[in-house]
């Protein structure tokens, strides 16, 4: 098994778009867009980079810009093994998708992030969440590998048990069912001041095989998983409200967009 996954040629393109601000820009090509939100003179920039690779082909610790139409292969070691000097895994197949926002204007900032996957590839919540029934998994982390759940970025709360936890919801994007995560960074952002990493990757379960020219999950064969016959889009989206006259994030959002769980997907 392990040998034939290694072998076969999983073409499934990885989409991972950047959007910023209260217009959404969805794009599903190879172009990125980066749009601005002002509220009260702030403004952000949403950043997405990946490690270099030297001529040997291996993965540095020096930070690019994150290169669109990554393809898909089913990961060769664990995402929560070892971890290289920045905090990235070194297991094989693993695509950085480091992601970071920056305040760029002259006033302190609340701040969150929401990361779209394909309901599809996510277990999601319809009989209780498990992380390691998904097909496609997303990591995150600070640069030193460690975990940002309710550190840095807070993800959830045990006042939501029916998402175990997670700030969760479920959307439509172009047609396509999406789980949503997100998260409010745990401080103001101070002008010029860059967050945490809000994502540091994403990755293809190792039990995505291929029989009789379909992709299934050897774990349920019964699975539909043809949305990794085409490309698939993993969204990226960030607001951010001006941090004078709000004691957090929640407060923030609420106000500016008229409810504390904004979805900003919604028609």
């Amino acid at each position: 098994m392990k040998k034939k996954i290694l072998a076969m040629s999983l073409c499934v393109v990885m989409l991972a778009i950047a959007i910023v601000g209260g217009t959404l820009a969805y794009f599903t090509d190879t172009k990125t867009a980066t749009n601005t939100f002002t509220v009260g003179g702030v403004k952000i920039e949403l950043i997405e980079q990946q490690r270099k690779v030297d001529e040997n082909g291996d993965k540095t610790t020096e930070l690019e810009t994150f290169e669109q139409d990554q393809v898909l292969m089913p990961i060769v070691g664990a995402a929560q093994g070892d971890k290289d000097a920045i905090g990235q895994p070194v297991a094989k197949n693993y695509v950085d998708k480091i992601v970071t926002i920056k305040n760029t204007g002259k006033s302190d900032a609340w701040v969150r992030a929401y990361f779209a996957i394909p309901s599809a590839l996510d277990d999601g919540f319809d009989e209780g969440f498990n992380a390691s029934l998904n097909v496609l998994h997303f990591n995150f982390g600070n640069a030193n590998g460690a975990s940002t759940y309710n550190n840095q970025w807070l993800w959830g709360s045990e006042a939501k048990p029916q998402h175990s936890g997670w700030n969760y919801f479920e959307t439509k994007i172009n047609g396509v069912d999406y789980n949503v995560y997100y998260a409010d960074y745990y401080k103001k952002l101070a002008a010029d001041a860059t967050t945490e990493q809000f994502v540091s990757g994403v990755y293809l379960d190792s039990h995505v095989d291929m029989k009789n020219g379909k992709y299934v999950d050897t774990r349920d064969l019964t699975a539909d998983l043809s949305i990794l016959e085409g490309k698939v889009s993993c969204p990226v989206f960030a607001v951010a409200v001006q941090a004078d006259g709000f004691d957090n994030a929640a407060d923030a959002i609420a106000a500016a967009f008229g409810s504390a769980d904004f979805n900003p997907w919604a028609e």
